[in-house]
């Protein structure tokens, strides 16, 4: 498995530690099951690509979020259209703080004061390590589990129903949903039995395999209502580098001085949230990660001051952002930031 996969279930399976070790890595990749015949960029996407760094900073008001009684919290996705009396976040928790046992769905209202509710999300008779990894509009959630044999599979949780997702792909050994719009467009990674990895997306009923080209470890993250998706892979050179897919069109994320870079979130303007590293112990560690908001071609970084990483994990339609962050104890904590 690849440090980049372990950083993805940092954050989508929050560390599941040893239980993923029989797997190869999931990496990230993107589109849908039917693409345009011709290369096509939203001019919303293609507003997004146009890169410049910055070296100002957002301004939020912070929310923290905790599981009650957990010692571990990992917020991942928040509904694209939230607002603050619809506002629905899932992710997972557990009771060590690096060990998610479930998945979780916030609900989350009001400004001046906030409230919070909190339910599990899990899929039934699996007692292994899981997670909930995003949420459209209408409630819809998929997620990945862990079975009594170590085999990873995805789900979709819709009216109450749950649906298992695994890829058909010949030689396919896991399968990780990470995102879904409002149009229950799926996308995700796979894994195959040679170690490799490749996005999928699910439409319609439909699977269809893809790869950045000239890439390797390819996985996609999150996929907005345009049906651009953001994720990540590792370039020809081995570097680990965002992408955005639109169309047929890639265009590579890289923030100015980092020594890798991943994309995570991206909402229905094009504005695109993810990470990334500038020295080696935080390839190796994540120590000093810090997270960025790439919005109309201007990257700006975000990192919550004083803990050892911050990982912001999705953003919505009104600029709102989840993430979770590692403070000095090894804890694990969530948060929701409102610009």
């Amino acid at each position: 498995m690849t440090k980049r996969t372990l950083k993805h279930f940092a954050l989508s399976l929050a560390l599941l530690g040893v239980v993923l070790s029989p797997f190869p890595s999931v990496a990230q990749v993107g589109r849908a099951s039917k693409l345009p015949a011709k290369p096509v960029a939203s001019p919303r996407a293609q507003a997004a690509s146009q890169q410049t760094k910055t070296l100002g900073s957002p301004s939020y008001t912070f929310t923290l979020l905790n599981y009650p009684g957990t010692l571990s919290t990992a917020a991942i996705c928040i509904n694209k259209g939230a607002s603050t009396s619809k506002t629905q976040i899932v992710g997972g928790y557990g009771s060590a703080p690096e060990l998610n046992q479930a998945g979780f769905l916030a609900r989350v209202s009001g400004k001046k004061t906030v409230t919070e509710s909190y339910k599990s999300v899990s899929y039934p008779h699996e007692p292994a390590q899981q997670v909930a990894d995003c949420i459209n509009d209408s409630g819809q959630i998929v997620g990945v589990y862990v079975d009594a044999s170590d085999a990873a599979h995805g789900y979709e949780l819709s009216g109450g129903k749950f649906t298992t997702l695994d890829v058909p792909f010949t030689g396919a050994i896991g399968t990780y949903p990470f995102g879904i719009n409002n149009s229950g467009e799926v996308v995700g990674g796979w894994a195959d039995s040679d170690g490799n990895e490749h996005g999928f997306t699910l439409i319609g009923g439909t699977y269809a395999s893809f790869d950045y080209p000239g890439g390797t470890e390819t996985y996609a993250a999150d996929v907005n209502s345009e049906g651009d998706i953001v994720g990540d892979c590792y370039d020809s050179s081995g570097l680990l580098i965002g992408f955005l897919l639109s169309g047929e069109t890639y265009t590579a994320i890289e923030y100015s001085g980092a020594v890798e870079t991943f994309a995570s979130g991206i909402n229905d303007a094009g504005d695109i949230v993810g990470g990334f590293c500038t020295t080696s112990e935080c390839e190796v560690n994540f120590d000093g990660e810090q997270s960025f908001l790439l919005s109309g071609g201007v990257f700006m970084a975000i990192a919550i001051p004083g803990e050892v990483y911050t990982a912001v994990t999705d953003i919505n339609n009104s600029g709102v952002v989840v993430g979770y962050y590692q403070d000095a104890a090894g804890l694990v904590g969530s948060f929701l930031a409102t610009p």
